[in-house]
Order: C-alpha cells, then structure tokens, then sequence
C-alpha cells in the first residue's frame, strides 16, 4: 500500500528549504562580517581620497546587508513556525504557499545581490596593491 501524503510530510519539504535558507543567510552574513573586519584593515593604508570613499562605499553596503540579513532571518523563523503549526486549513496552507515562493525569489535575489557585492569589492581590494 502506498501511503498518502499528509500535511504533515508536505509541509517537512518546505520546513527543509526554509532551515537551508537559514543556514544560507546565516553563511552570507558571516561572509559579510569577513569582508567588512578585512576593510576595516585595509582602509587604514588608502590614502587616495576616491579609494576612500569607495571603501565607505562597502562600508554602507555591508551595514544595509547586516539589517537585510537579520530581517530575513526573522522572516524565515517566522514562516517556519507558521509550517510547524497542526492546524493549518486549506486558505492558511495557499497562503504559506504563496509566501514561500515569495520567499524563495527573494533568497534567490540575495544570493545575486551578495555575488556582485563580493566580485566588486575583490576587484577593489585587488586595485588597491
């Protein structure tokens, strides 16, 4: 006999993906600490006043990801927490679905966003030896 799927092994999938995105942000987020502890050791060397204010630049740009980070972190709990619960009536359950493609396009979009930021500011480091 093959057994049906319940709400509860359907809603497992989604709980997966969203304790991967966790650890994705999570690993953005300390990669965004790395590249800003190793600005903070580079910019005391740069002298160049349009070399300085593109170091600011990443400064303001890994500040503005720490926030995004920790707001999407909080989203993910949230919507992890909203899968968990054994309640979940049909309206609920599109809603969650509906949410975690949202979700999904946007940790999606954050990964694009972070691979630029990387790129830009390796070439950056890489001008300034």
């Amino acid at each position: 006999m093959i057994a049906q799927p319940t709400l509860q092994n359907h809603s497992s999938q989604y709980l997966y993906e969203i304790t991967s995105w966790i650890r994705l942000i999570e690993f953005l987020n300390q990669e965004n600490t790395h590249m800003k502890n190793r600005l903070s050791v580079v910019i005391e060397g740069i002298h160049d006043r349009d070399k300085v204010a593109m170091a600011e630049h990443f400064q303001n740009q890994f500040i503005v990801k720490d926030d995004v980070y920790d707001h999407k972190n909080h989203a993910l709990s949230t919507q992890a927490m909203k899968w968990k619960q054994n309640t979940i009536c049909p309206a609920i359950l599109n809603d969650l679905k509906k949410s975690h493609i949202n979700l999904c396009h946007q940790i999606e979009s954050l990964e694009r966003e972070q691979a630029v930021i990387r790129k830009d500011y390796n070439s950056y480091l890489s001008s300034l030896a």
